[in-house]
Formats: structure tokens, sequence, C-alpha cells
């Protein structure tokens, strides 16, 4: 089967597998905490590391000072490691000019995850009419905002699909917060989320589930919530009930 389209399908059926429909943009973060086999945590890597994934522990990290939507991207990439990459543990850099074929895939997958074919062409051919005119600027926004991705993530698939040439890219790398602004998107997808650290899913599934068997105590529950930097979970248990409607 080609490469391109054994990534494809394997996109279509992370997809499914995470509850999300086949084509449209989703909230990888929303389904990956909602998934009870996850264990999903955030965590202040150095710059040069996206995130990383144990499969064996049912474990994915990410880097918790990239942006948001760098942030999706490691992600997905880290979900290819842990559907398709065996019980080899990863870790994913931002430098993959000497990865191997396996990272090279995991972006790919990625990309095609969070952005897959037949949304991402509709999108970018009604936003330009392509051929018939170049990618502007405001079509690259709109595609981020709406795939919820980074720069890098929807110039690197531009030049692949062959809509830009990598020199037509270079001017829509700079002032890009400054620019989204001007065009009036939220900034968000450009800064890391706010809550930086932290444990998700089954992680703490597992520990609620020992202190309500007693086979730990409160205060060794607290402990594992501290150590999953959950310290929002303790200290806020007992507060009054926000209204959130």
């Amino acid at each position: 089967m080609n490469d391109d389209l054994k990534l494809s399908r394997q996109a279509t059926e992370a997809r499914k597998r995470l509850g999300c429909d086949s084509e449209g943009p989703i909230d990888l973060f929303g389904a990956v905490r909602s998934n009870p086999d996850i264990t999903l945590v955030f965590y202040p890597f150095k710059d040069d590391i996206g995130g990383l994934c144990i499969p064996k522990l049912d474990l994915i990290a990410i880097n918790s000072k990239a942006t948001s939507g760098r942030q999706h991207f490691s992600l997905g990439h880290e979900l290819y490691h842990y559907f398709y990459g065996g019980d080899s543990s990863s870790i994913g850099f931002r430098d993959l000019s000497d990865a191997s074929g396996e990272e090279k895939e995991a972006n790919a997958f990625a990309s095609l995850l969070l952005m897959p074919d037949y949304s991402f062409a509709e999108l970018v051919n009604r936003l330009t009419d392509f051929p018939n005119r170049a990618v502007r600027l405001q079509d690259v926004l709109a595609i981020e905002q709406h795939f919820r991705v980074s720069r890098e993530a929807v110039l690197t698939r531009l030049c692949q699909g062959g809509y830009l040439e990598k020199a037509q890219a270079e001017p829509f790398k700079k002032d890009i917060v400054k620019n989204a602004k001007k065009y009036g998107y939220p900034t968000d997808l450009y800064f890391p989320m706010e809550k930086r650290e932290g444990a998700y899913g089954k992680y703490l599934k597992l520990a609620l589930e020992l202190k309500e068997l007693g086979l730990i105590s409160e205060g060794k529950y607290e402990e594992y919530l501290l150590d999953g930097y959950r310290e929002d979970i303790v200290f806020d248990e007992n507060s009054p009930e926000e209204i959130c409607d």
C-alpha cells in the first residue's frame, strides 16, 4: 500500500477510535482527555522537545511551554506512536532533519489527523480558487485558525500540496501574532495554554479508584494529585461550585 494512503487511512481510523468525525476540525486535547485509557501530561520540557509517548504506560506528555497550535500538532504526532508505533517509547523533537522514518511518518500522520486531505483541499480551494489566485496571508490565517494548528504545520502542508513554493512561504513566517490581530482573529493559538502543567485522563481515574476502594488514604491520594501537577483538585475540591452554563 502507498505510504501516504496508509497514513491517511490510519489517521481516519484514529479519529474514529477517539470518537471524532472523519473530516472536520477536531479538539484533539478534548478527545484524548475523554479517553479512559490514556494519561495526558503537560510538562515543561526543553524547547527542542515537543512531547513524548510511553505506550506501555498509556502515557503521552506534551511540552507545556509550546504554543497551543504546536501542542495540538505534537499530540497528533505522539498519537501515531501510541496507536501504531508498537511498545517502543519515543521523544518528539522539533528538528526532524536527522529523524528516523517513523518520526517523519508521525509528523505526516499528525498533519492528516488534524487536516484531512479532502477537508484541507476543499478549504484551500474555496479560499483561493486555486490555481487562479495565489495563497495570501489571510488564507493562511484562516486555515490555521480553522484546523487549530501551528503556522509551520500549515505552510508545510501547503508546500507539500503544491499550493506554495518554499520561497513563497517564507514571508508568512513573520509577525504571526501581529497579523492575526489585524485580521480580527483570537491569538490564543500562538501562545501556550493557560494551564501549563498537569495530568489528565487515566492517571486521575486510577488514583480516585484507589482512594474509593480504600487502598490508599486521602493523604496519599492528594500526594498522587500533587505529583501529577493537579493542585487545583487538591485545593479547590471543597470550594463552592462555579456556575458555568
